[in-house]
């Protein structure tokens, strides 16, 4: 088995050309994307720059939709729980009812 791998691994030549292509393939590949984060870098804080003015100014109006969305949030908790409760709750009626656990009102 191991004489296999080595016969294998003896079979593998690569020639100088092809390594010097592949290096100038990668570096092609891998050279932008350190500008790219660069440039991604310089957006975000330019725009934390100009919107950071803007966030002090409307933050009592944004406390205010906070808020309502929190409440609109929890209402609609409040019916998912109330609908899942209500299909438990028939679900289980059903079951008991097929049983003949209780009694049927017709």
């Amino acid at each position: 088995m191991a004489e296999d791998h080595k016969q294998q691994g003896e079979n593998h030549n690569v020639s100088g050309r092809s390594m010097v292509c592949a290096l100038l393939a990668g570096m092609a590949v891998t050279a932008p994307l350190p500008g790219m984060m660069g440039f991604s870098f310089l957006a975000t804080v330019t725009l934390l720059v100009i919107s950071s003015p803007l966030l002090l100014i409307f933050s009592p109006f944004l406390l205010c939709v906070g808020l309502v969305f929190a409440g609109v949030l929890t209402g609609f908790t409040v019916a998912t729980a109330m609908a899942l409760a209500s299909t438990l709750a028939w679900m289980y009626r059903e079951i008991r009812g097929s049983l003949g656990a209780g009694y049927n009102v017709t």
